[in-house]
C-alpha cells in the first residue's frame, strides 16, 4: 500500500436511481490535491477520487491517505483510498517505562 499527502478541498455527492436495476445509488467524490515526490521533486496533482462509503463524511483538510489498487467494472486497475488520517497527527505515544524489558 502507498501513503501520500492528500488535501481534500470538498466532497461532492452524486446520487440517482439505476435504470437497469431500479435501485438507488450514491457516489462521494473528493476534489483534492495530491502531493507526491517524483525523483526528489515535489509534484502536485489536482483532481477527484471516489471515496469509500466509510469515508464519505470526511471534511476538508490535509490527510495522510493510504491507497491500494482494485479492479474496476471495466477491468482496469484503479487506485482507491483505503484510509485517511489527519496529516501531522501522530499515533499513540508509548507509556514511560514500557520499552523492552519493562514489566508486563
Amino acid at each position: 500500500m502507498n501513503k501520500q499527502k492528500l488535501t481534500v478541498l470538498q466532497v461532492i455527492k452524486r446520487a440517482g436511481v439505476s435504470s437497469r436495476t431500479g435501485k438507488p445509488w450514491e457516489i462521494h467524490s473528493a476534489q483534492c490535491v495530491l502531493e507526491q515526490s517524483v525523483k526528489g521533486e515535489t509534484e502536485l496533482l489536482v483532481g477527484t477520487i471516489n471515496l469509500p462509503k466509510e469515508l464519505k463524511e470526511v471534511g476538508a483538510g490535509d490527510y495522510l491517505a493510504e491507497f491500494a489498487f482494485f479492479q474496476s467494472m471495466e477491468g482496469k486497475l484503479e487506485p482507491r483510498i483505503t484510509s485517511l488520517v489527519p496529516f501531522g497527527v501522530s499515533g499513540p505515544k508509548p507509556k514511560a517505562g514500557a520499552g523492552l524489558g519493562a514489566p508486563v
